[in-house]
């Protein structure tokens, strides 16, 4: 039950944020990284709070450009950020795999270094 509710928060934040930024091209980009580090940990099974112990490849190498990016976002910095991402990785990790495929690779397009 509280997974379910962190995913539908962490949605609705998500959906708010992604508005938000069409809006203003200035707004805090933190909602959708941290959507991204989900999508791209859940994908790659990757852990977002331990990061980067262990990994190797090429969803690590994406989650880590997503999470550099994350950390200079204002108000989610350091492991506020990543405990966000890992919300997000439990919604993502519930989803289909093509889903979580899809939503990874649009975010490597867009963050990866």
């Amino acid at each position: 039950m509280l997974k379910q509710i962190v995913a539908a928060v962490a949605l609705v934040s998500i959906t708010t944020a992604a508005f938000a930024q069409t809006q203003d091209p200035n707004a805090s980009q933190a909602q959708d990284l941290t959507n991204c580090a989900g999508a791209v940990a859940a994908y790659g099974d990757l852990d977002v709070l331990a990061y980067p112990r262990g990994a190797s490849g090429e969803w690590p190498v994406v989650l880590g450009s997503i999470l550099t990016r994350l950390n200079r976002e204002p108000g989610v910095e350091g492991m506020t950020g990543r405990y966000a991402a890992s919300a997000a990785r439990s919604y993502w990790a519930e989803q289909p795999r093509a889903a979580q495929q899809t939503a990874a690779t649009q975010c490597r397009a867009r963050y990866a270094e």
